[in-house]
């Protein structure tokens, strides 16, 4: 068989043209320039159109030092972005500044390469036109806070709970429109007259007794009738509280008989040789005696239908059942509910009761004991009846060989004529 002998194979391998010329080629290194020439610019992010114009800035115009070691500014801009930027050659210890870029032009005519050194290097910063007009005219906070909330609001009606969407049409439906008032104002304003200013003395409380502020007797500051209405003070009967066989009998014939204080001051009535001042002050004690009672009841009135009140306060004349009802409970619909309102105008009748039957000088500390209250909670309410509690000066406490402690103990609510009320605290408004 004949062997086929194949063709070497031809290497196309490109000559370089540098290679023929490296021999022949004169390098001539221009002298540095202190004017603008070429320079080396670098767009990082955002490139602009070959079209378009920039300016070379020097700080030191007449300076004859290179370009290079010039601190020079190049700027410029198109419609939309500004770009600028500082000579990065300018510092020998700056970034870069172990190497430098220099420009060179081959003429083939005199086979002669031109090196330029004062060609300096900026790296082109942008800044957007449109943002920086919106950073001039920025909304206010109030307008910020409300697209916030807007936004959050949609957000919530399209993938909130149940529950936050419901709290957001509440806020909606609660928003007050303020701007709506702005018309109205200055009318609303006009129609406001000035408030005048009482430097009188203080009224009494809504909550006590209605008194007498002009006498100077102590008995009459509290009538009774403004304690005990006339048609229940008749419908009060001690008869029989007079005639009992004894203190023991006579305890157990009252509507309330857990008070120590009323025990011991039932036995120093029932002993009283004036038998008209006997009769009267026996009926004050059943009448507090009613109080108590009630006040113990209270609890449990609303839960009571109202032809069960007899049988809860067995001896009591219904006149003075009703009457209890009326004064010291509000009523809503077929319910009677002994507020904390009425609760405490309540206390302040059975303190203003303790007082009067103590001869108008009364141990807080006693009454706060028999009522199981603090002592000063029935401070506040003796001061609202217009009495002094002060504390015993340091000879009085000497004098009678008391303590601090026990003088606090043993104070006394005193009512003075003619009577005078607390200032009422006025607080200013909650800080936010």
């Amino acid at each position: 068989m004949a062997s086929t002998s194949q063709p070497p194979k031809k290497t196309n391998k490109r000559k370089s043209a540098a290679a023929d010329l490296a021999t022949d080629v004169q390098v001539v290194v221009e002298e540095a320039s202190s004017s603008a020439g070429p320079a080396f610019v670098n767009f990082p992010s955002v490139r602009p159109a070959k079209s378009t114009p920039f300016t070379m800035y020097s700080r030191e115009a007449a300076s004859s030092s290179a370009l290079t070691k010039q601190y020079t500014m190049i700027a410029g801009e198109t419609e939309d972005v500004e770009f600028s930027s500082h000579n990065r050659d300018q510092r020998l210890d700056a970034e870069g500044s172990d190497c430098q870029y220099l420009p060179a032009i081959y003429d083939p005519s005199t086979q002669t390469l031109h090196v330029h050194p004062s060609a300096p290097l900026y790296l082109l910063s942008h800044s957007v036109k449109r943002l920086k007009t919106a950073g001039l005219s920025q909304a206010p906070v109030a307008d910020q806070r409300a697209l916030y909330k807007a936004k959050r609001n949609d957000l919530g009606e399209a993938f909130g709970t149940r529950k936050a969407k419901v709290q957001i049409r509440a806020e909606e439906r609660n928003k007050v429109d303020v701007g709506a008032m702005e018309g109205v104002r200055g009318h609303l304003m006009e129609s406001i007259g000035e408030m005048a200013v009482d430097e009188g003395p203080e009224k009494p409380s809504e909550v006590i007794p209605t008194p007498n502020i002009t006498t100077s007797d102590v008995t009459a500051v509290y009538p009774r009738d403004s304690i005990i209405p006339a048609s229940e003070w008749t419908a009060i009967d001690v008869s029989h509280l007079l005639e009992a066989k004894d203190d023991k009998a006579r305890v157990g014939l009252l509507p309330f008989r857990r008070s120590l204080w009323l025990q011991d001051k039932c036995r120093v009535i029932a002993h009283l040789k004036d038998k008209s001042l006997r009769r009267t002050q026996m009926r004050f004690l059943y009448y507090l005696s009613c109080l108590l009672a009630f006040h113990d009841f209270a609890p449990r009135l609303s839960k009571t239908p109202s032809s069960e009140l007899s049988a809860k306060f067995p001896g009591v004349p219904r006149q003075l059942i009703d009457g209890l009802i009326t004064r010291f409970s509000e009523t809503a619909g077929k319910k009677h509910t002994v507020t904390e309102k009425t609760r405490t105008k309540l206390l302040a009748w059975i303190c203003l009761l303790y007082l009067l039957l103590d001869g108008y000088a009364v141990e807080i500390g006693k009454v706060a004991k028999d009522l199981k209250m603090e002592p000063a909670k029935v401070t506040t309410i003796y001061r609202s009846l217009g009495c002094s509690v002060n504390l015993a000066t340091p000879a009085e406490r000497e004098k009678q060989g008391l303590s601090m402690a026990e003088a606090s103990a043993a104070r006394k609510a005193i009512l003075v004529a003619p009577v005078t009320f607390p200032k009422t605290k006025k607080r200013g408004p909650v800080k936010r």
